[in-house]
């Protein structure tokens, strides 16, 4: 109900209230508040009076709703007021689950404003109640996803490493959700993020609630094949709806693991897609003023190749180790007399030997200066081919060439570009095309009998535009 009716307020939500007071099911319940607060999305000051009856309520489920009710209600907007009511219940409030959503809160009212976040969730990331530090590190991670932002990922470092399982949970996850579509070059804390999951994941003695969320965080950093962004705003600074709420509904896999496939509606593909006046994807180059490295793919993990075995020592019997001492033994006299006999021969041949291995040792010093001086420095630019992947982060770097045959409409670092073809007279060359691939006209017109020479080994396909469909024929009753 509350995902049919987000935003309109309906009346609805007065006999949902009623029916949340009359049941005794907690799941009833949980879901009857969440639904409630969808219903306010975006209602701000005209769903203060809900606000009041469910943060008010003596059920904490319900006060766990009103949690929600202010974060949608609020959504992005910075508002002083809901986030000092966030922070009196994420202090003040008996219940766990009412504390650890109102923190989480915070980051749906922040979102558009994701510097700030840190800076407010910094002392509640550092409360003694576990519910508080896991809400404060999925607030950071829900208001700055994306972002890459340094401030974020250094208040969610510690948290990756917390006594308690699931803080360590959300701490990964909400670490996954910053650092989406940033590589190394640009921060190299996620290289080291990138190699902790993995130990994570593969540790035997790791529990399940930090493994589950080390392969959901892989799983957020990897999205898409790397070609899909969290974002909660669009690139005119509009709420994105169908994220604001996929993303308010993941958050409960807390109390129902499915809901962990909301999150795909919070992913927004990074690409550039330059459409002519046909909706069609001409093939042209356009700029990136950067240096490749730093929007690059993140380069890929790569498994242990082997792992060795520890051999355990082997018994020994006591006549085989005389044996093998009286083998020792005759084999050292013999050795000693060979040497006396090759002294005199391989003297003189030390010298040549001595005077090779210098001359071999100054031709690899030589080599290993040439290859430094062949090492070219990267280049500050790149050229991009329509379409393009490109990040959040490179957009202000995107330039259209001087002279090319194609100047966008309305300029736009992403997304779909319409764009204006300077030369309609020649031929456009396509990069995608979605025309229908069909046999040439000889091999139609032969198709039957090219099939009858050749025999059950090999088959042909005749294609006909100008076939009739079968003449209606008349059924008397009698034969």
């Amino acid at each position: 109900m509350g995902l049919l009716m987000v935003g309109t307020a309906s009346e609805k939500t007065t006999e949902m209230l009623a029916y949340a007071h009359d049941t005794q099911h907690e799941k009833i319940i949980r879901g009857l508040s969440l639904g409630i607060a969808l219903t306010v999305y975006g209602r701000e000051e005209d769903a203060d009076i809900l606000i009041e009856q469910l943060t008010g309520d003596q059920d904490p489920i319900l006060r766990y709703g009103g949690m929600y009710a202010l974060a949608l209600a609020y959504r992005g907007t910075a508002n002083n007021k809901a986030i000092r009511q966030l922070l009196h219940f994420a202090v003040s409030d008996v219940s766990d689950d009412v504390r650890r959503t109102a923190v989480l809160a915070l980051g749906f009212v922040l979102y558009s404003e994701p510097e700030q976040t840190p800076r407010i969730v910094s002392l509640l990331s550092e409360s003694y109640n576990p519910h508080v530090r896991y809400g404060a590190a999925l607030a950071v991670g829900i208001s700055c996803a994306g972002t890459g932002l340094s401030e974020a990922i250094s208040l969610l470092e510690p948290l990756t490493s917390d006594v308690v399982d699931f803080v360590r949970q959300g701490a990964l996850i909400a670490m996954a959700m910053v650092m989406i579509q940033t590589n190394e070059s640009c921060d190299y804390r996620v290289g080291t993020f990138r190699r902790q999951l993995e130990k994570i994941i593969l540790d035997i003695h790791e529990d399940t609630m930090s493994k589950m969320g080390a392969i959901l965080a892989s799983g957020i950093l990897d999205a898409g094949g790397r070609n899909v962004t969290i974002r909660l705003l669009s690139n005119t600074k509009h709420d994105k709806i169908t994220a604001v709420v996929g993303l308010a509904v993941f958050s409960q896999f807390w109390y129902w693991y499915p809901l962990l496939h909301f999150i795909s509606l919070t992913f927004s593909p990074t690409a550039f897609i330059g459409l002519n006046y046909d909706l069609k994807v001409p093939k042209f180059e356009f700029l990136s003023n950067a240096k490749p490295s730093l929007f690059e793919y993140p380069r890929p993990t790569t498994p242990p190749t082997s792992i060795s075995d520890v051999k355990m020592p082997t018994a020994v019997l006591s006549t085989a180790a005389k044996a093998k001492s009286r083998v020792k033994k005759d084999t050292e006299h013999k050795g000693a007399l060979e040497k006396l006999l090759s002294d005199d021969v391989s003297s003189a041949s030390v010298s040549t030997k001595s005077s090779k291995s210098i001359e071999k040792d100054a031709d690899a010093m030589q080599v290993d200066t040439d290859s430094e001086k062949k090492v070219e420095s990267e280049l500050s630019y790149e050229t991009l081919t329509n379409p393009a992947r490109v990040v959040p982060a490179q957009e202000r770097y995107i330039r259209f060439i001087e002279g090319s045959r194609y100047v966008p409409v309305k300029l736009a670092p992403s997304g779909f570009v319409l764009v204006k073809d300077l030369q309609p007279s020649e031929v456009e060359v396509f990069a995608l095309t979605d025309t229908l691939v069909t046999a040439p006209p000889d091999t139609a017109a032969t198709g039957a009998t090219s099939t009858g020479q050749q025999g059950s080994g090999s088959s042909a396909m005749a294609v006909d535009d100008d076939s009739q469909p079968p003449q209606s024929s008349e059924h008397s009753a009698n034969p």
